[in-house]
């Protein structure tokens, strides 16, 4: 029988930063989507505005709207 050292090799351990790259894209993503929710809110607010100085007021808002639903 022959005499064989048997030596074990160290083991080496790689980290990767796969988890930080995914954390950041969902990040961007959130704030692309906030700024979409954001700017379409203000420019609802814009419009109704819009409304209110061209009708005179809410309850002429109101009044008006009521009319082009039923059609009366």
């Amino acid at each position: 029988m022959e005499n064989t050292a048997i030596t074990k090799s160290p083991a080496k351990a790689t980290a990767h930063e796969s988890a930080g790259t995914d954390s950041e894209l969902y990040k961007v993503g959130t704030v692309i989507t906030a700024v979409f929710a954001a700017s379409i809110g203000v420019w609802s607010l814009v419009c109704l505005c819009s409304a209110l100085m061209t009708n005179g007021g809410p309850i002429t808002l109101v009044k008006s709207m009521f009319s082009a639903i039923t059609g009366i």
